[in-house]
């Protein structure tokens, strides 16, 4: 499972949500992207999903929509996510005590879920009306 994790202050986490699932390993399946949600509601579907497969071939994704109103925004938003892909690059191949740094994924500590249940219809429900009245609210606001 991969999850975006922004800071607990960004003005990310109140975006709407979607959940991208996958085949992982052996699998030959189409992926499909579920929502928008509210991040939690994600996280926790995600969460039901990948973790609960017992033949480990469901691999959920986790990350916010942008609200891009142009093809402008969305060139500026890749501009800055190659700037600090590059900026993450150079930092991973500084040394210490002039030994290259090797960051081993295997290392990557595997983590429990969040959240005990997924949540009901009813509270997916919810949140989406929540996410699309947010989203009407953005473009009322730009006329």
């Amino acid at each position: 499972m991969i999850i975006y994790e922004p800071e607990e202050d960004s003005d990310v986490n109140e975006f709407p949500w979607t959940v991208t699932f996958e085949p992982s390993g052996g699998d030959d399946w189409d992926s499909f992207i579920c929502g928008p949600y509210e991040r939690d509601h994600a996280v926790a579907l995600a969460e039901a999903v990948a973790l609960d497969d017992a033949e480990g071939g469901v691999l959920a994704i986790v990350k916010p929509m942008l609200p891009a109103l142009s093809a402008e925004d969305v060139t500026a938003t890749i501009e800055e996510l190659r700037e600090a892909a590059l900026e993450e690059e150079a930092e991973a191949e500084e040394t210490v005590n002039g030994t290259p740094v090797d960051f081993d994924d295997d290392e990557l500590e595997e983590e429990e879920a969040e959240f005990e249940e997924p949540p009901s219809p009813e509270e997916i429900r919810e949140g989406m009306a929540r996410q699309y009245r947010r989203l009407l609210d953005l473009d009322a606001d730009a006329e």
